[in-house]
């Protein structure tokens, strides 16, 4: 499967301008039919404490038509309103039919922005069986706690799909992560950033794409742009059998399983 990241500059608090850029980049980027696309978390308004804001009303039609008019995967990072009535940080995947696979709710939430008192945390990692790969998406914050990641990989993951608002001044701290946790979980690890301005805070995207042993095979510059790479999961699953660090896990160490599958 052909995987890409889209990393964008997003006007801040206004949806429209871009989804306009977003749906550009892709006419740019052409992604193969049945790919998999990866967008920054809260693509639609920048990393807004304003959750009410940026729970738009009609994001999953958008998301959904988006989708289906490329033929693809689609994971975008969304503000959604839950059951509780409270908003979510989500990564919400589309089918390349446009139907909605689900959604992943952030686990940590950033809570030196005060994110954790405008939006509700999620209950744990979520694996997707998108296309015989499964997934499971990760939001920014998520990176630091790796035993975020080991619940998931537990739970069947095979590639873990990071949509982030990661700012420039922890460029290389995101860097360093990314490929921990590729290596960690003999699982390839593709990050989408924003790059631009917000009010405070200055990004400068550096979007990459990492392999199973930590190796980085593309990366973005500091403007809006896109990158991609073929993952060859039997390629993966053949590693992973031969070099059997998974099997060595000692579940004892984690605690009761957390994962959410899906399909």
């Amino acid at each position: 499967m052909r995987f890409h990241a889209i990393q964008t500059s997003p006007v801040w608090e206004d949806p429209t301008p871009n989804r306009l850029e977003i749906e550009e980049a892709l006419r740019r980027c052409s992604p193969l039919q049945g790919g998999f696309v990866v967008l920054p978390e809260l693509c639609e308004t920048g990393f807004t404490m304003r959750s009410d804001l940026a729970a738009q009303t009609d994001s999953v039609q958008w998301g959904s038509r988006v989708a289906r008019e490329h033929g693809i995967w689609l994971q975008c990072g969304l503000a959604r309103r839950q059951s509780n009535g409270r908003v979510a940080n989500t990564a919400t995947i589309f089918s390349p039919a446009g139907d909605e696979i689900g959604q992943y709710c952030k686990t940590f939430l950033f809570t030196p922005s005060g994110e954790d008192r405008t939006y509700c945390a999620g209950d744990g990692p979520r694996v997707f069986d998108c296309g015989g790969v499964r997934i499971a998406p990760m939001i920014c914050y998520d990176l630091r706690f790796p035993e975020l990641w080991r619940h998931a990989l537990l739970g069947g993951a095979e590639v873990f799909t990071l949509g982030a608002c990661w700012p420039a001044a922890r460029l290389q701290q995101k860097h360093a992560m990314i490929a921990s946790r590729a290596i960690e979980n003999q699982a390839w690890v593709i990050a989408a950033n924003r790059t631009g301005e917000e009010p405070t805070t200055h990004y400068c995207g550096g979007s990459s794409i990492v392999d199973s042993t930590g190796v980085t095979k593309a990366i973005c510059g500091s403007g809006p742009g896109s990158i991609h790479h073929d993952v060859d999961i039997e390629a993966l699953r053949e590693f992973r059998k031969t070099f059997r660090v998974i099997s060595d896990i000692q579940e004892k160490f984690l605690g009761s399983p957390i994962f959410r599958t899906a399909n």
